[in-house]
């Protein structure tokens, strides 16, 4: 069984990637019942907000990798987390968030992103898939800071037009 004291850590030059520990969920908690959760079907109620957080944890066990809490390399309580996610047959996802906005415009999204992004490609991986709101401008941003291309012949999902996918390529991410 992975634990969160399993999960290897990565480190930034500021950031420490870790394991989600149970004194990351009020932050989380906090940022789901936020508006700031709409492009990603928040705020959400708490029953909700505690089945995503323990997922995050147990998609280390289901999967063997996943994503991790983003916290200062000095200590202190995460602001966010970044990973891959895997759901059902689905190509493996880039995911990146930060809870806390007074962390926003900083360059930590972009760093932890990049550190976990080159530890998947030094374990062999050659693509993952960033799916992104239309309206979310930063994360689309990050994505073309991390030279991601738009997934060829993507149309819009009829299900939620307001995504767009794009893929994360081993050579683009350097």
């Amino acid at each position: 069984m992975i634990t969160s004291l399993d999960i290897p850590p990565i480190a930034t030059k500021r950031l420490m990637l870790r394991g989600f520990v149970t004194t990351d969920y009020p932050a989380y908690c906090a940022y789901y019942r936020s508006d700031r959760t709409i492009g990603v079907g928040g705020p959400r109620p708490e029953h909700e907000i505690f089945e995503r957080f323990c997922s995050m944890i147990g998609h280390w066990h289901m999967r063997g990798f996943g994503r991790y809490a983003i916290a200062p390399k000095t200590g202190g309580r995460a602001f966010g987390h970044v990973g891959p996610l895997k759901l059902t047959d689905a190509p493996i996802e880039m995911t990146w968030t930060l809870w806390d906005p007074a962390r926003l415009g900083q360059g930590y999204a972009i760093e932890a992103t990049r550190a976990v992004l080159e530890d998947c490609f030094a374990k062999g991986w050659d693509t993952l898939l960033a799916v992104i709101d239309r309206d979310n401008t930063a994360s689309l941003r990050l994505a073309e800071k991390l030279g991601a291309e738009p997934l060829p012949g993507d149309t819009p999902n009829p299900a939620d037009p307001k995504l767009r996918r794009f893929v994360l390529r081993k050579a683009a991410a350097a």
